[in-house]
C-alpha cells in the first residue's frame, strides 16, 4: 500500500481562464508527444479543433452535461487511458450553471427569474460537484494530467445595500480552484497569446505567480512537447532578454560529450533505427545509462521524478531518450 516518495504516480490539475476566443480550448488540445487527448465536451465546441493547425492527432470526445455520463466517461477514461494522457473538462462552468439551473427548476422557479435555492437544493449542487472532483482526484492521482477550462466571471463585494465590481474570478467551484495546480489565466492581444498563473501560486517549480509566459504547451508540459518542436523548451517569463546564439550552443552542447544523442525524430526513417524493442532498450541504457546512474528500469523513474510503465515498442524507447535528453539538458542548464 505505502511507497517511497519517489514511486508515488500522480498527474497535474490545471484550470485555463480566459475571455471567448482567448485560445484556452486550443491550447488544451495541443499536440503532445504521444498518448491520447480524452474531452469531456459541456458545451459542444470540441468540433471546432478540426483542421486547426497544432491540434494532437489523437482525441476522444465525449458530448454530454448529464452527471451520470459525466461519471461513466471518467470511469471508462480511467479504464481505457494510461498515464501520461490528458482530460479535458470543458468546460467546468457549464457544470455548474446546469447543476444550478436544475436545482432551481426543483425548487419551482423559472429559469429566467431569480429563485431562491433551498439549503436541500445547495447540498445537491455540493454533491454533485464532489463526485465530479472526486472523479477527476482519481484520474490525477493516476497519472492523467487534468485541465479544466472555467469562464471568467465578474467578482463582486457587498458595499452597504449595494454590490460593488471588484474584479474577475474562475467560475469553477471552490474547492476545485483550491486543489487545482496551478489556475492560468490566458490572453490574446492580435496575434500574441500569454498564459499568467493567478489567484493561487502554482505547485510547479517552473511557473511564478504573476508571471506572464507564451501561451504554449511548453508552459505547461515542458516535458511533452513534440519531438519536431523541441529544440528549446521555453518556459521563461515573457519580458526577459532573448537567449543569444551563444545560449543556444550552450543548451545543444550540455550532453557529455562521451554521450551520443538517441535518435529522434529522423530516426524513423534512418538505417540504424532500432529493428526490435530489445535492440532500443540496449542502445538507449548504453547512451544514457552514465549520465542516469544506473542501467535499470528503477533509476530512470528516479531520474526522470516521476513512475510510469516501461516502454514496450521501439517508438516508445525512443520518445523516452528524447525525455532523458531534454530532462537532463534542463538540469544541465540550471
Amino acid at each position: 500500500m505505502f511507497k517511497k516518495l519517489d514511486q508515488l504516480l500522480s498527474g497535474t490539475l490545471f484550470i485555463l481562464t480566459g475571455l471567448p476566443g482567448s485560445g484556452k480550448s486550443h491550447l488544451a488540445a495541443s499536440a503532445r508527444r504521444s498518448g491520447t487527448i480524452w474531452i469531456l465536451d459541456t458545451e459542444g465546441a470540441s468540433q471546432s479543433l478540426l483542421g486547426k493547425p497544432g491540434i494532437h492527432p489523437d482525441i476522444q470526445a465525449v458530448q454530454t452535461l448529464s452527471l451520470k455520463q459525466l461519471l461513466d466517461a471518467m470511469r471508462e477514461i480511467l479504464r481505457m487511458g494510461k498515464p501520461g494522457d490528458t482530460v479535458i473538462l470543458d468546460s467546468i462552468s457549464k457544470v455548474i450553471n446546469a447543476m444550478r439551473q436544475h436545482a432551481q427548476q426543483r425548487a419551482g422557479g423559472d429559469t429566467d427569474r431569480k429563485t431562491a435555492l433551498a439549503y436541500d437544493e445547495h447540498a445537491s449542487i455540493n454533491r454533485n460537484m464532489q463526485s465530479i472532483y472526486t472523479g477527476l482526484t482519481e484520474l490525477k492521482h493516476a497519472g492523467f494530467h487534468i485541465i479544466m477550462i472555467g469562464h471568467l466571471a465578474k467578482k463582486y463585494q457587498a458595499s452597504g445595500s449595494a454590490l460593488t465590481d471588484v474584479g474577475l474570478r474562475v467560475l469553477a467551484d471552490e474547492n476545485i480552484n483550491y486543489e487545482a495546480d496551478a489556475i492560468l489565466l490566458v490572453e490574446r492581444t492580435g496575434q500574441r497569446r500569454s498564459i499568467t498563473p493567478i489567484i493561487k501560486p502554482p505547485r510547479q517549480r517552473h511557473l511564478q505567480l504573476a508571471q506572464e509566459y507564451p501561451a504554449s504547451l511548453a508552459t505547461l508540459f515542458p516535458d511533452q512537447v513534440p519531438l519536431d518542436n523541441d529544440k528549446r523548451v521555453v518556459t521563461e517569463p515573457l519580458g526577459r532578454p532573448p537567449q543569444t546564439a551563444a545560449d543556444e550552443q550552450e543548451v545543444e552542447a550540455v550532453a557529455p560529450a562521451n554521450v551520443t544523442t538517441f535518435p529522434a525524430t529522423e530516426s524513423r526513417t534512418r538505417p540504424n533505427t532500432p529493428k526490435t524493442p530489445e535492440e532500443a532498450e540496449q542502445r538507449f541504457f548504453a547512451r544514457w545509462g552514465q549520465v542516469m546512474g544506473g542501467t535499470n528500469w528503477s533509476v530512470v523513474q528516479k531520474f526522470l521524478g516521476y513512475r510510469s510503465p516501461r516502454p514496450t515498442t521501439i517508438e516508445e524507447w525512443i520518445d523516452l531518450a528524447a525525455e532523458v535528453r531534454d530532462h537532463n539538458a534542463r538540469a544541465s542548464v540550471a
